[in-house]
């Protein structure tokens, strides 16, 4: 097992071990939007909300570029969140 694959599967326990509200808090740390765009902190690569099933196409070297499907993970962490607490007014 290479040292990625045990780093992505750590990664991968920890973000499952959090609460929806920490995973969205984290989502906002690799995550920006701006203009309409969602934009990798790491890479600053962007892609369009109309474009929301499209893979990201991070740049090349990108320590994020495992994440591909941002917009259907902030849709779901949305859900979850909204799901376990109602909104205030």
């Amino acid at each position: 097992m290479t040292s990625n694959s045990v780093t992505d599967e750590i990664a991968a326990a920890l973000r499952e071990s959090m609460s929806p509200r920490d995973r969205l808090a984290s989502w906002t740390f690799r995550w920006s939007l701006s203009s309409g765009q969602l934009v990798c902190a790491q890479c600053q690569a962007s892609l369009s909300a109309n474009q929301p099933e499209a893979n990201f196409i991070h740049r090349p070297g990108c320590r994020a570029r495992r994440e591909d499907q941002p917009w259907r993970e902030l849709e779901s962490l949305l859900g979850a969140v909204a799901m376990r607490q109602p909104l205030r007014r």
